[in-house]
């Protein structure tokens, strides 16, 4: 009798450790995803926030600035301009999130962001003190804005023009076409003019560069507002607002959309495109799925910038609204982003021209498109969209037209190569054992899910009057290894015995 007890008791309690693992197998994403939630959704002093905050990456920015070397037949247009590129110029970048606040009832955070560039003169192939030549980007700037100024206002700005913008070109060292910035006489004389009478002429900044003044500013990144993943774990890291609002100035026909930088909608599903809010472009990037590799032991998603992803707005659709009022649309491979720098006509583009319009490379001396060197490739853990690696190649470059008023009325219709930041992130050895902790992560999640069900569950079919002793073989069964079970009946003992 007893020993049939026995195999109804192993029989049962091996019923329901089969019903367990079949439902976990039914609903092993579901498991999953409450694991990642567990470690993933951003929340005050959670460990993932801290690394938010500061991320532990190795970051590091080579620059790469290109030479006008025939600026000296910028008035023949038979002539092409050619280019020698100088770099890499590599800048070490530290990034923070300061004056963080959560937003519980729509379960997002805001923050400014400031990074501090520090140049790594050992790693770098170039000076801070090479001499640069590049088109007069100030004067070719104010020539565009004019365009859509009154006839008077033009005509003061002309007489302005011809005693303090009559250089085609600018001469500086590549510190200062960088983070340092510089002025100009141009620039001092627009500051003494009042803002109310020409508002026209108002520049916000008091020098003028590429990268200026992102070194150590929280301004020019601008104000962000990203969702946690708390209400809504698919919007985790995504761009809710950017400078308070859901759109950009610069393009209110396109709602924000696309990862803040740390994380992406996940799991990540194979053959799906992940896409970034790039302040600098005031702007949406996406970059297409490309396929699966392993990184550092570490099972990941390869994405690739595609010539789709710069196509304009006939040959790619999405890219549409991005163009808008005075937007002149382009061949594709350039971005027009002249609303996001102040009107002046800067063109985002992937460096030296690399999946553009052949028209581009052929219009000037000096680039040679190259994969290797100049593609875009983004490498993400799947699960936890985490980022491994990225190599995030951009250029920009300034148009100048010929203007029948202006310095460059005799120079042929160029788009000017300027500047191309090759932006290196890698996660550190300490981030990557993190991550290579997740599958261990989610088995002790398993375990407390485990432990969660297996407290709902009542054995009501076993004999409560079994003796300890007459357990002891069902104890030992290898079905109930890892799984303690104490009998109703001494439980029952237990609380009712004197201490």
């Amino acid at each position: 009798m007893i020993g049939k007890r026995r195999v109804l008791r192993t029989s049962v309690v091996g019923l329901l450790l089969f019903s367990f693992s079949l439902f976990s197998v039914l609903h092993l994403e579901r498991i999953e995803r409450w694991v990642l939630e567990r470690f993933m959704v951003l929340r005050p002093n959670a460990l993932i926030t801290n690394l938010w905050e500061s991320p532990s990456m190795d970051l590091n920015v080579d620059l790469y600035m290109f030479n006008w070397t025939n600026s000296e037949h910028i008035n023949d247009p038979k002539v092409k301009p050619r280019f020698e590129e100088f770099g890499p110029y590599r800048f070490k970048e530290t990034m923070q999130k300061l004056n963080v606040v959560w937003h519980e009832e729509n379960s997002t955070v805001s923050y400014m962001r400031r990074s501090r560039f520090d140049f790594d003169e050992a790693a770098s192939a170039g000076r801070l003190t090479d001499p640069m030549v590049a088109p007069n980007l100030l004067i070719v700037g104010i020539y565009q804005k004019m365009l859509s100024w009154s006839p008077m206002l033009r005509t003061v700005m002309l007489m302005m023009l011809n005693l303090y913008g009559k250089e085609t070109t600018m001469v500086r060292p590549a510190g200062d076409w960088m983070f340092d910035g510089f002025d100009t006489a141009l620039l001092k004389m627009s500051k003494m003019v009042p803002t109310n009478l020409m508002p026209e002429l108002n520049f916000p900044y008091e020098k003028i560069g590429y990268a200026y003044p992102r070194n150590g500013s929280m301004e020019i990144y601008g104000h962000h507002n990203v969702h946690t993943g708390r209400q809504d774990f698919d919007k985790l890291g995504q761009i809710a607002r950017w400078r308070y609002n859901n759109v950009t100035a610069s393009s209110p026909r396109c709602r924000l959309k696309g990862s803040a930088g740390e994380f992406h909608p996940i799991p990540l599903v194979k053959g799906r495109n992940i896409s970034y809010f790039l302040p600098d472009l005031c702007r949406e990037l996406e970059v297409d799925y490309a396929g699966t590799t392993v990184f550092e032991g570490v099972q990941a998603y390869v994405y690739r910038g595609s010539a789709r992803n710069m196509a304009n707005g006939t040959d790619n659709p999405q890219n549409s609204c991005y163009c808008q009022e005075n937007c002149r649309e382009v061949r594709s491979g350039l971005l027009n982003i002249s609303s996001c720098w102040y009107g002046a006509p800067v063109f985002a583009s992937y460096p030296h021209f690399y999946q553009a319009d052949p028209y581009y490379v052929d219009q000037v001396d000096g680039m040679k498109p190259d994969k290797d060197r100049h593609e875009l490739v983004v490498i993400l853990e799947p699960k936890t969209g985490m980022t491994l690696e990225i190599k995030a190649r951009i250029m920009a470059s300034l148009l100048v037209d010929p203007q029948p008023s202006g310095i460059y009325r005799k120079s042929r219709r160029t788009f000017f190569p300027l500047i191309w930041a090759d932006y290196h992130v890698r996660i550190t050895p300490d981030l990557l054992s993190y991550v290579k902790l997740m599958p261990i992560m989610e088995i002790v999640g398993k375990m407390l899910w485990k432990k969660h069900l297996m407290q709902k569950i009542e054995i009501n079919t076993m004999d409560t009057r079994t003796a300890p002793e007459q357990m002891k073989g069902l104890e030992e069964s290898p079905l109930l290894i890892g799984l303690q079970y104490v009998p109703a009946a001494i439980k029952e003992g237990a609380r009712t015995s004197p201490s």
